[in-house]
């Protein structure tokens, strides 16, 4: 029964090493019983050809200019991106940057987010909080490992990579989200090897650089631990924009946040324990959370969060505890659409009808409309 409904719910849901350190620069110190592994930047060749390749994957250009960006397959490729990227941030990004300025206030600020659910979605959760030091993100893909389009071409694979990056990327870059069946085919498929390129691409398009790439396990206690890329279930990616001084951290893991998965492993609630207080994100959820076999993670979410930001697929208003959260509506509840319609919350369309909610300037979620979107925000009190 359990694989049945997984498999229901699946349907939208949502080979680098380690280099010697360049004599410059020291590694990242870490905090006391900081449970990430020493952030080891990479080494002057090694941080040149990882950011050119993270550009070229973003359609963007470097200052030396590469070989790639004389071909046709990537001149295509970028102005392809350059579209998608010019009418999203016109329909969507930009009023989320807007917005959540004003409507999320002190939670645009949270040291800590969780992006349980996640897939490679960093564009949209970097969006709301783009000053973040830890986000912590999961789903059921592989991590997948870095590309080198320089190897890429030389092997004469570019094209084809670039086209199966371009066709992974189609769905979020025109709705909100990524569709967890086409992302089994997108990222596993011999030259797509995981979530890596996505993230990347997200990353460098925003306009940071990355410091350093580490594959890393997760042990139960939620301490992450160096592994080798070829099985790693995990990676922690530093990332900064214009001052390496101000480090952020992208931690993903593939993990199953079920109760039996969280009952094998439970290293995912515990790092968000140890992370926290945080802010929780939840978009394009596959209304996983309201199922009793992801009550773990579900709690874990409201015991060790300060804030909630969410669709009406995440955590069920029920869910909430008006006596110790502050919830505030915004947009315009529509219920589910058709896959997930036995999910409608006659009590969340009640309080929408109370409350009077501000408007949403933008759409989010499998509604990604505006004039149908909606989002909660949640307070602890």
């Amino acid at each position: 029964m359990l694989r049945h409904l997984q498999g229901l719910f699946l349907f939208f849901f949502s080979g680098l090493l380690c280099f010697a350190l360049p004599a410059a620069l020291s590694a990242e110190p870490s905090l006391p019983d900081s449970p990430l592994v020493e952030a080891t930047p990479l080494a002057s060749d090694a941080f040149d050809q990882v950011n050119a390749s993270a550009r070229g994957l973003a359609g963007l250009t470097s200052p030396g200019g590469d070989a790639w960006e004389n071909t046709s397959a990537w001149k295509d490729y970028s102005a392809w991106v350059d579209s998608r990227w010019s009418y999203m941030n016109r329909v969507r990004l930009n009023a989320m940057r807007n917005w959540s300025g004003g409507a999320l206030g002190e939670l645009r600020d949270a040291h800590t987010v969780y992006y349980p659910f996640s897939g490679p979605d960093f564009l949209y959760v970097d969006t709301l909080f783009p000053d973040s030091k830890y986000l912590l993100m999961a789903g059921l893909e592989p991590v997948g490992s870095m590309p080198d389009l320089a190897a890429l071409q030389q092997q004469g694979h570019l094209p084809d990579y670039l086209k199966q990056v371009q066709t992974s990327l189609y769905t979020i870059l025109s709705a909100s989200f990524f569709k967890t069946k086409d992302m089994k085919n997108d990222f596993g498929n011999g030259l797509v090897d995981g979530l890596m390129p996505a993230m990347i691409v997200f990353l460098a398009h925003e306009g940071y650089s990355i410091d350093s790439i580490h594959y890393v396990t997760l042990g139960g206690d939620g301490q992450l631990h160096e592994h080798a890329k070829a099985d790693a279930h995990g990676v922690q990616i530093s990332y900064y924009r214009g001052d390496r001084d101000n480090l952020h951290f992208l931690l993903y893991f593939q993990c199953d946040l079920s109760n039996d998965g969280i009952h094998d492993n439970p290293g995912y609630v515990h790092l968000m324990r140890r992370l926290g207080p945080g802010v929780t994100y939840l978009k394009a959820a596959s209304y996983l959370l309201y199922e009793d076999y992801f009550s773990s993670i579900r709690e874990a979410i409201l015991n060790d969060s300060i804030g909630v930001v969410e669709d009406d697929s995440g955590i069920p208003l029920r869910d909430f505890d008006l006596n110790k959260w502050n919830v505030t509506p915004y947009g315009n509840y529509t219920g589910p659409i058709d896959l997930f319609k036995e999910y409608y919350q006659p009590d969340l369309a009640a309080y929408y009808a109370r409350a009077v909610p501000s408007p949403l300037p933008f759409g989010s979620g499998y509604k990604f409309v505006a004039s149908r979107s909606s989002l909660l925000v949640a307070r602890k009190k």
